[in-house]
């Protein structure tokens, strides 16, 4: 019985493992890009709260936010909402569903809305073939 949970348990630790380390490279990526010249984020004073995860669903409502825990968020969007794509800075097309995402948001009584969402793509570009 033992040897039948070893696979189940190794493979937990290695789910752990990953989140941690996508945590940490977006942690890595968030600090960066915060010493580029990113906007100063005040929204009418108010503090900016930060959501961290995977784009689970999004419209031109609503942005929902799968964090590393397993919570899903719900985040207003607005068409004052600021897209930070990593691998095109002058772009401001949204994320899409699956790509991993830094949402700086304000929270107005029960409601977040987003101020900027930074992200990275999931799927990349197709390599150029020979």
């Amino acid at each position: 019985m033992m040897e039948a949970m070893r696979p189940a348990q190794q493979t937990k630790r290695h789910e752990r493992a990953v989140a941690a380390g996508l945590g940490a490279l977006l942690t890595l990526w968030y600090v960066s890009a915060l010493s580029q010249d990113l906007p100063a984020v005040h929204a009418a004073d108010k503090p900016v709260q930060h959501v961290v995860g995977t784009v689970a669903a999004i419209d031109h409502k609503r942005l929902v936010v799968t964090t590393f825990k397993g919570q899903t968020i719900s985040i207003k969007l607005t068409k004052q909402v600021h897209y930070k794509d990593k691998t095109d800075p002058h772009s401001n097309r949204p994320p899409a569903v699956g790509d991993r995402v830094i949402v700086e948001a304000v929270r107005d009584k029960k409601t977040l809305t987003a101020v900027t969402v930074h992200y990275s793509p999931m799927s990349q570009p197709a390599e150029p073939s020979d």
